[in-house]
């Protein structure tokens, strides 16, 4: 009846025991012996199915709208010839500033270095100057800022 070769599901101990002879354990019904191995087979698993109706709100209807593509503006710097690739346009006013070569230079003093020049006069003009802010009119780069700032 049992062969040498094992098989995958072997039988339970009850009924192996109860063919050999053995009474090792007080014997089952068959109905009770049938359940049991039932219960001890392992479920074979069901292959994946999709949900049919995600439970995601969003549907969509349409691919996304086509986005142009950014205009890039190519300028040569008139100072070193380097070529410079930008987003801004022409007339903005940082690529204005770059086209003509130069910036429109504003001066700022602070007001600790203007007190100084004023309470300490010969020494305290050295001291406005450290306290000085130089900005471009056009495009607001700073240019130049003292130490103080």
């Amino acid at each position: 009846m049992y062969s040498n070769v094992p098989s995958e599901n072997p039988p339970p101990y009850d009924a192996a025991m109860s063919e050999a002879g053995g009474s090792a354990a007080p014997t089952m019904s068959t109905d009770k012996r049938q359940d049991k191995a039932a219960k001890e087979q392992p479920q074979a698993p069901t292959p994946y199915q999709p949900d049919p109706a995600p439970s995601s709100p969003y549907q969509p209807t349409s691919p996304p709208p086509f986005m142009p593509p950014t205009p890039v503006y190519h300028y040569v710097n008139p100072r070193t010839g380097e070529h410079i690739a930008s987003l801004l346009p022409p007339d903005h006013p940082e690529m204005v500033c770059l086209q003509e070569g130069r910036h429109i230079a504003e001066t700022r003093y602070g007001i600790l270095g203007v007190l100084a020049a004023i309470l300490w006069f010969p020494l305290g003009v050295g001291l406005c100057l450290l306290d000085r802010k130089v900005r471009c009119r056009r495009c607001g780069m700073m240019i130049d800022e003292g130490l103080c700032g």
